[in-house]
Order: structure tokens, then C-alpha cells, then sequence
């Protein structure tokens, strides 16, 4: 019955185009953000209410948010290991160490990225040597 009022649907439409400006904001954020935290953050603050579930427009732009998270902070974690693998021999447990910190902050939807990251890092253990 509500699906067949033109003003509910109008204001459905209203609403799915005010959040997936948010997920633009979000991106937009996201795309600056210069830690795993703050990344992760922003990541899991965008959840879809549930009056847009079916809004294909609304969940494009989860998906877009949830996509470019996950990119910049695969691009974050390479810059860590690249600065690991260029330290000096007597720095590099300090960086090991302060990289498998910033990691612990991978949660929510980045969470899968933890195990990434850490088989990126044997990698570069057994390229290093």
C-alpha cells in the first residue's frame, strides 16, 4: 500500500539520493585518509538502513564506499611494507611491529585484509632474505 503512494515513493527517492550522497562524502573522505584507523572508520560508519535495502542506487553506493576503502588501504598497507623493506637492519623489527599494530585496526568490513597484509609481509621477509 505504501509503495503505490506517489509521496512515499517520492520520499523514498529523496532519501536514497541524500545517502548515497553521503557515500560520496564518505569516498571523498576515505580517499584522504591517511591511516588504516581512520579508513576502517570511516568504512563501517555507512550501513544501509533498511527502508532502501531495495534501492539499487542506495546499495551501489555501500558497495562503492565498502570498494574504495578496501583500495586505499591496500595502498596504505603496500606503502608500509615498502618502508619496511627500505629501512635499515636495526629499524626493521620497529616497523614490523608498528606495521602488525595498524592492522589490528583492519575491523568490519576491512577485516579480511588482515590476512592480506600479513602474507604480503612473509613475502617480503623471503624476498629480503
Amino acid at each position: 500500500m505504501a509503495m503505490r503512494d506517489p509521496v512515499d515513493k517520492h520520499l523514498l527517492r529523496m532519501e536514497a539520493r541524500r545517502f548515497v550522497t553521503r557515500c560520496e562524502a564518505a569516498i571523498s573522505s576515505i580517499e584522504r585518509a591517511d591511516t588504516l584507523r581512520e579508513v576502517s572508520r570511516l568504512a563501517s560508519s555507512i550501513s544501509l538502513p533498511y527502508s532502501l535495502s531495495e534501492d539499487y542506487s542506495a546499495r551501489d553506493g555501500v558497495r562503492l564506499v565498502q570498494t574504495r576503502a578496501e583500495d586505499r588501504a591496500r595502498e596504505l598497507i603496500l606503502g608500509q611494507l615498502q618502508a619496511y623493506v627500505r629501512a635499515e637492519e636495526n629499524q626493521r623489527e620497529k616497523y614490523r611491529r608498528a606495521m602488525v599494530d595498524a592492522w589490528a585496526n583492519l575491523t568490519g568490513p576491512l577485516s579480511h585484509l588482515h590476512s592480506w597484509a600479513q602474507s604480503k609481509l612473509v613475502t617480503a621477509l623471503q624476498q629480503r632474505g
